[in-house]
């Protein structure tokens, strides 16, 4: 009878973290903030209208205020932009690479997203707008970023939002 409280007055003596040391990990993965540092857009027109593309380059930058090193393994998010009293939908974006996020730093993630115009024909009014005429609009991005430690994998939410045109 004596074993089995033997677990429980264990783990209460040296914690959770003794027992499952990737509890450390994802504590320190939930106190990421990720902001939406740059998002340049270049419209390459093309005639036919139907070939012309939207080039977007983002730039995420994820502050880690914890003292764990982290690496994310994948990193992706839907990409919204609401324009002219709406919000359009542009598509999933995926950072190909992972990022090693250093302790008590600041790290960037990049990519480059083309979408074509029959991928953006509902929302090229707005893009044209916030792109071409640098009309006010907002660029959200929602995701998640994804890490293993000790073979125990987890995802950790994000929004973040950047306004131009203003």
């Amino acid at each position: 009878m004596r074993r089995l409280w033997a677990l429980p007055a264990l783990v209460l003596l040296v914690g959770c973290e003794a027992i499952n040391p990737a509890l450390r990990y994802e504590e320190a993965a939930r106190q990421l903030r990720f902001t939406l540092d740059r998002v340049e857009p270049q419209v390459e027109l093309a005639f036919p209208l139907e070939q012309s593309r939207l080039r977007l380059r983002l730039e995420v930058g994820v502050d880690n205020p914890s003292d764990q090193r982290l690496r994310t393994r994948r990193v992706s998010g839907d990409l919204r932009l609401a324009a002219q009293g709406g919000d359009h939908g542009l598509g999933s974006v995926s950072f190909p690479e992972g990022a090693d996020l250093a302790p008590k730093g600041r790290s960037v993630l990049r990519v480059d997203v083309v979408l074509g115009y029959a991928d953006l024909k509902s929302a090229w009014g707005p893009l044209s707008g916030a792109v071409l005429r640098h009309e006010p609009a907002t660029w959200n991005l929602a995701g998640e970023a994804r890490f293993e430690v000790l073979g125990i994998e987890f995802g950790v939410p994000f929004r973040t939002r950047r306004e131009s045109g203003r």
